[in-house]
C-alpha cells in the first residue's frame, strides 16, 4: 500500500559497536526528530555474538531496505506528490577490529551514508587518511551525555534490550581522576574487562554522528514508527 504524508520521513542513524573476542556486537537504531534541538527515539536494538564480521555487514544490509522505505509527500500545491526516502547513516566503531572490517562495510556499497570511527585518547576530532573519523573518547561521550541529560533521547517501550540500555545509561557517568584526566564509565569503569557496554556505546556513536553540524534547510519529518516494526 502506498503511504503518503505531508512532510518528509525522519532520518535514521545506526550506531554499530563491533564485538571483540567474546563480547557482543550491538546495533542501535535511532530516529532523528529534527527540531531546533534534535530529539531522538531509539526504535530498535540488536545484540548478539556473530561468528564473523561479515555476518554484521549482512545484518546491516538486511535492515536497510526497511529503514529506507519512502513515502509520497504532498507538495504545497496540494495535488502532486514526491517520493521521498529517509536518509540513513550507519556509524561503525572500528577501534579494536582494524581497518579490514571497516573496508568490508565500505566494499559492501550499502544503501546508506557510512561513517567509520576510530576512538582515540586525543583532544581533537580529525579525519584519517581513508576518510574515516578519529574521535576522542571525550567528544564521543560528551555528545551522548548532553543529549541524555537534556532529555532529548527517548527509548521506545517495545524495543528489545530497552531495559538494558536504560540501566547502562543510568550508570553511565563522567568521572574526573585525581590527576585531572577525564574518564568515562558505564558502571564502575569504562570498557572494563568483563563488563558489557556495547549497547550504550552503540547509542553514543549514533548520537555523536547525529549531533554533528548539518547543512541548513532541513525540515521536520513525521514520526514513522511502523517503519521500524520489522527490526524489533
Amino acid at each position: 500500500m502506498t503511504r503518503t504524508a505531508e512532510t518528509a520521513p525522519n532520518a535514521v542513524v545506526l550506531g554499530v559497536d563491533l564485538a571483540q573476542s567474546s563480547d557482543y556486537t550491538a546495533i542501535v537504531v535511532s530516529e532523528i526528530i529534527r527540531t531546533d534541538s534534535n530529539h531522538y527515539v531509539t526504535r530498535a536494538i540488536q545484540r548478539w555474538q556473530p561468528a564473523r564480521y561479515q555476518l554484521v555487514v549482512d545484518r546491516v544490509a538486511q535492515m536497510l531496505p526497511k529503514l529506507r522505505e519512502g513515502v509520497h509527500v504532498l507538495q504545497p500545491n496540494g495535488t502532486n506528490y514526491d517520493y521521498v526516502r529517509p536518509t540513513v547513516t550507519v556509524v561503525i566503531d572500528r577501534t579494536g577490529v582494524g581497518r579490514a572490517v571497516g573496508d568490508m562495510f565500505s566494499e559492501a556499497k550499502l544503501d546508506c551514508r557510512l561513517e567509520l570511527v576510530t576512538i582515540t585518547s586525543g583532544h581533537q576530532v580529525n579525519r584519517d587518511e581513508d576518510g574515516g573519523w578519529l574521535v576522542p573518547k571525550k567528544d564521543l561521550m560528551d555528545a551522548a551525555l548532553v543529549v541524555m541529560q537534556n532529555g532529548r533521547l527517548a527509548i521506545a517501550e517495545q524495543t528489545p534490550h530497552a531495559a538494558t540500555l536504560r540501566a547502562e545509561m543510568q550508570s553511565f557517568r563522567r568521572r574526573t581522576s585525581l590527576a585531572g584526566r577525564e574518564t568515562f564509565a558505564a558502571g564502575d569503569d569504562w570498557r572494563r574487562e568483563g563488563r558489557h557496554d556495547d549497547i550504550v556505546l552503540g547509542q553514543a556513536l549514533a548520537l555523536w554522528a547525529a549531533e554533528q553540524p548539518k547543512p541548513s534547510g532541513l525540515v521536520p519529518g513525521f514520526l514513522y514508527a511502523q517503519a521500524f516494526a520489522g527490526l524489533l
